[in-house]
């Protein structure tokens, strides 16, 4: 209101109005409380334009991400991805034992391969598996040079997460895998890490042998790895179990026993098609 109209107000209403009166700029204030809010946040950041600055900023710019990661998300930041993190159970035991097996983590991804031609039916189980323990999707890739294909699960929590539950990152071999002790203290999650290992990692097959002129079909079980501590555990669930396995020694346990593949089949059972195709052959083969 201007100084002309305040007087105009005083002659109707008698209300004291002194005679100096300043008629300050709008937004007089902003210069006087900016240089106030700068010199904070210089005190809480430090200078903006040093190292130290920019890393204090970085720091609590990612502090406030991780608490609203919608905010973070409409600015087209990206923030960790959210994952479940299961308690352990008979499902996650399985996908361990596949890890073991066929899969490999580096600092920002989980990848399962194996081969494409033979075991895509598979890869659709494990990719499904995927999803329900941990509520993420996954995708696949296809080396052709290899004939393989890879499922991919991104995210540094699920790294960190099954790191915590006993895989590590990097070369499994110089790392020097073994099944994680809460799956070995516990008979049922034994079962199942050693369903994931044979179904991502070994193999059945048929063979011939002749005895007196005559000849017989014979079916097994092979577990290749090159860890010795992770041998040594298959070697004792299969014998807790009351199998009879067999080692050479040196990179491999066997099942032998036609006793012993059917009542793998029966109590340990598969979710490999390629596995329980092939002992329906052999069982087809037996029976005639």
């Amino acid at each position: 209101m201007s100084y002309e109209a305040l007087l105009k107000l005083h002659k109707i209403s008698n209300i004291f109005i002194p005679k100096m009166v300043e008629i300050l700029p709008e937004y007089w204030s902003a210069k006087k409380f900016a240089y106030k809010g700068a010199l904070r946040r210089y005190q809480i950041y430090g200078n903006p334009g040093t190292p130290e600055g920019r890393r204090k900023g970085g720091i609590n710019s990612q502090r406030l991400f991780r608490l609203n990661p919608e905010y973070a998300t409409r600015l087209g930041v990206k923030t960790r991805k959210t994952v479940n993190k299961p308690r352990p159970s008979i499902e996650l035991a399985e996908f361990i034992g596949i890890m073991l097996g066929d899969g490999g983590i580096t600092d920002y991804q989980v990848k399962i391969t194996s081969n494409a031609e033979t075991d895509s039916a598979y890869l659709f189980y494990v990719r499904k598996l995927i999803k329900k323990l941990f509520l993420i999707s996954t995708f696949v890739t296809f080396r052709p040079t290899e004939n393989a294909n890879t499922v991919v699960a991104s995210g540094k929590n699920l790294v960190e997460f099954l790191e915590k539950k006993g895989l590590k990152r990097g070369n499994k071999i110089r790392n020097g895998i073994d099944i994680p002790k809460w799956i070995l203290n516990n008979r049922n999650y034994s079962i199942a890490c050693l369903r994931g290992l044979i179904d991502a990692d070994g193999s059945f097959y048929l063979y011939k042998h002749r005895v007196f002129n005559r000849v017989y079909h014979n079916f097994a079980m092979c577990f290749t790895n090159h860890s010795l501590l992770l041998l040594e555990s298959v070697y004792k669930i299969l014998k807790t179990l009351g199998f009879k396995p067999i080692t050479n020694n040196r990179n491999r346990v066997y099942l032998h026993r036609q006793k012993d593949i059917d009542k793998y089949f029966i109590n340990v059972d598969t979710h490999n098609p390629k596995h329980l195709q092939k002992y329906k052959n052999y069982s087809a083969i037996r029976n005639c």
